[in-house]
């Protein structure tokens, strides 16, 4: 039985031309191509079935072809995994969102998103509990001198005060950064953290003229919390944490 053919959407953009993007494409399918409609651009290849694996080569490629187009235009991305059956149900998807779609594009032309993410030193923040939380500090000096059965049960209760030691910290150190970096944003947007020591995942959509600002206020930050907190900065990419576009092939 053949294979049948869907249409992999990448995104829009502001392009009102006919684009040929020698780049790998997402499941090795076609090249990808910018086709203008309706007033806006289609970024799309065609592939081989209905569904796209979420492998490591496919999601690069994905954001590779975005971010080689957000060099010239803006770029509005859509989920990754978006495929259409057929190029009618593509075009008649796109023609029941098309105002969403140009609202989204004029709102975000001349806008990139950047991504923030700070992670607690371990050696620092332990330290630091136990430093400024005296309560915490009695009880493990009296869980110390405890043995057997009673001290096991009292070391999970105090494992239960650090956490929520840290967490309290976590919320208000997430807080002060997201106030330093603010002169550079428009909006903001956390994300889920991983792990016990991250405690900032943070997208921001900053005008193009502004990330040099932000460049300089998260590097200030990091300065401030050396030896401290460590923090990842990566970006520029295409907004898709500030789009909210449901697409229905």
């Amino acid at each position: 039985m053949a294979t049948s053919k869907g249409y992999y959407l990448y995104g829009f953009t502001n392009c009102k031309k006919y684009k040929d993007i020698q780049k790998d494409s997402v499941a090795g399918g076609s090249s990808v191509q910018n086709i203008p409609f309706r007033g806006i651009g289609l970024l799309y290849n065609t592939v081989n079935g209905k569904e796209v694996k979420p492998s490591r080569n496919n999601l690069m490629a994905h954001q590779k072809i975005l971010e080689s187009m957000m060099k010239e235009y803006c770029v509005l991305p859509v989920k990754f995994g978006t495929v259409a059956q057929s190029k009618g149900a593509l075009y008649n998807g796109i023609k029941n969102n098309i105002s969403t779609i140009r609202g989204n594009l004029k709102v975000l032309k001349g806008k990139k998103e950047l991504n923030i993410k700070a992670s607690w030193e371990k050696s620092f923040i332990y330290d630091y509990i136990l430093k400024n939380y005296s309560d915490i500090k009695k009880f493990k000096n009296r869980v110390e001198k405890l043995k057997g059965t009673q001290k096991h049960h009292n070391k999970i209760e105090l494992g239960k005060m650090i956490e929520r030691a840290l967490l309290k910290e976590n919320e208000k150190e997430a807080e002060k950064i997201i106030k330093e970096l603010s002169p550079s944003f428009i909006k903001y947007k956390k994300s889920k953290v991983f792990g016990e020591l991250m405690f900032l995942n943070l997208s921001v959509l900053v005008k193009d003229k502004a990330e040099s600002l932000l460049d300089e206020l998260v590097n200030e930050a990091a300065e401030n919390r050396e030896d401290k907190v460590k923090f990842k900065y990566t970006g520029p990419s295409p907004p898709a944490s500030f789009v909210n576009i449901h697409l229905k092939f």
